[in-house]
């Protein structure tokens, strides 16, 4: 993250805010995973955003504390379904983001990219067409 506008989720009411603004991700575009190192990891999706009038933009979600996730190569980025949009949890001092939509971080960990961990910011940025 580039650190200009880094903002952290210190709430489920947020992140779900955060959530109902970007449509809860649907037809997301994943743009990319990238591994910071062994505890952090960020998905940058394009999305789009009700106060923008509906224009896209792109949004990078970081995860530290990272503790458990399912990964994909960047090959396989583009065969993500996003149909279903994002979930973001927040369970007993516990951040998920997965692909999909579930209901509590165990039923996360069925989806087919997800992460977990201690704390989660975003960051959000032009559109990158």
């Amino acid at each position: 993250m580039r650190g200009l506008s880094v903002k952290p989720l210190a709430t489920a009411a947020a992140a779900n805010a955060l959530c109902e603004r970007i449509l809860k991700g649907e037809e997301a575009m994943v743009r990319s995973l990238t591994v910071k190192g062994p505890t952090c990891a960020a998905l940058t999706l394009s999305v789009q955003d009700t106060h923008r009038g509906f224009d896209w933009i792109d949004i990078t979600f970081e995860m530290n504390g990272l503790n458990d996730a399912r990964l994909v190569e960047d090959r396989q980025l583009s065969f993500i379904d996003t149909v279903e949009g994002i979930t973001v949890l927040f369970e007993d001092g516990v951040w998920g983001l997965g692909i999909g939509r579930y209901s509590s971080l165990r039923a996360l960990k069925s989806a087919p990219l997800y992460l977990v961990g201690t704390s989660l910011k975003y960051e959000e940025a032009p559109f990158s067409g």
